[in-house]
């Protein structure tokens, strides 16, 4: 990464941005999202009405110790590129959520990307006792914190 951010110093023109967009180092987790009911009828869990969900946090995910050095890596040449003629335009965390409709979806997500994180056979058994008991359709989510941080070039 640390070539990346050198690569872009020399390519933009004083004033440029450089935005960078990666998971921070803090462990994801998994919560079952449910629409409340409502007089009329049930809501859906979609992207028109996330504020309204009724979030169940299940617990963290295991993580490859590697993958979680990267992140903190990627976040340590962000902070050294301040003295090599950058200054931060913005910073700013967020949760990054990744929606699946059933645990299948979920546990073949983790078949494919294994190399991210994986799910206790515990925690998987408490997000299906909380979606079988869910008043309404829900979806389970891995929620991964993410940084995205917008450089300037001095």
């Amino acid at each position: 990464m640390a070539a990346a951010v050198a690569e872009a110093h020399r390519v933009l023109r004083e004033g440029g941005l450089l935005l960078d967009i990666h998971p921070t180092d803090e462990p994801s987790w998994l919560e079952v999202w449910y629409a409340v009911v409502k007089e009329g009828g049930a809501a859906t869990v979609n992207a028109d009405n996330l504020d309204a969900m009724h979030r169940v946090p299940l617990g963290l995910l295991e993580h490859d110790p590697e993958t979680r050095q990267d992140f903190t890596a990627a976040t340590d040449v962000l902070a050294d590129a301040i003295d090599h003629g950058w200054d931060y335009a913005a910073t700013r965390t967020f949760e990054y959520r990744y929606f699946f409709d059933s645990l299948d979806e979920l546990t073949d997500y983790f078949e494919d990307n294994h190399e991210h994180a994986r799910a206790s056979d515990e925690l998987l058994e408490r997000a299906l006792m909380v979606m079988q008991s869910a008043p309404t359709t829900p979806k389970i989510a891995i929620i991964q914190k993410t940084l995205v941080a917008a450089l300037r070039k001095t």
